[in-house]
Formats: C-alpha cells, structure tokens, sequence
C-alpha cells in the first residue's frame, strides 16, 4: 500500500451516524517487482490497483469487524470497487476492520471476466 496516496475518513453526519470513505492505492515501487516477469499474472498492467468505498454510513461510536455483504444491495454504500486498468465492482465485502491501528478489508471483485478475492490489511499509524 502507499499510504502517502491512501486515506481513510470518518465523517459525522450530525445525526449520530459516521460516513466511511476508504482510498487505498497500491505501492508503485511492490507492484513493479510484482509485474517484471513476462510471466507474472498482471504483468500487462501499467500501475497499481486502487481500492475505493465510499459512503458507507454506520452508527456512531461502531467499532472493530463487521461485514457489510453485497454492496450493491448495501443500502449505506454509495460506490465501491478496485480499479486495475479498469473498473471492476466489489461483489462481497466478507469484512470490515476498522481500528486505530489498522484497516482490514476483503471481499470479491468482479475483475476482468473473473470473480476473485481481495485482501487489503494497512496500518493506520
């Protein structure tokens, strides 16, 4: 992860709910030790993917795991997904965790005609 181009905000509504909005953007310097190879599974790519959830609304005060499922379905999240070289929807979020220390994400995306898993773990510090 680059954290320098991530962010992770927090955002009282004033009705004692807290908007969500997660930018994690991928480490230009892991992802092309990742693609050298000719032969790496995204060696077509030309840079990192990014992950984006945005307007996920939940009672203030939540802390630690939960799982918002499909977030088509979602009613709380406005848009997410991972963008690599296009857009590919997020399909399940299995978990959400959410400390002072760290945010733990993952889930499927629907990405290039596949249905894979994602697995983000970034520290917040």
């Amino acid at each position: 992860m680059d954290i320098a181009k991530s962010s992770i905000r927090l955002e009282e509504d004033g009705t004692g709910m807290v908007e969500l909005n997660i930018d994690i953007h991928g480490d230009d310097d892991v992802f092309m030790r990742l693609t050298e190879p000719d032969d790496a599974p995204w060696s077509w790519a030309l840079y990192p993917p990014a992950f984006f959830l945005h307007g996920l609304r939940m009672p203030q005060g939540q802390e630690g795991a939960f799982a918002i499922g499909m977030p088509d379905t979602h009613a709380e999240a406005d848009e997410s997904g991972i963008y690599m070289m296009e857009y590919g929807d997020v399909s399940a979020v299995n978990i959400i965790e959410l400390s002072a220390r760290r945010l733990l994400v993952s889930g499927m995306v629907d990405l290039c005609g596949k249905r894979l898993p994602f697995h983000i773990d970034m520290p917040r510090t």
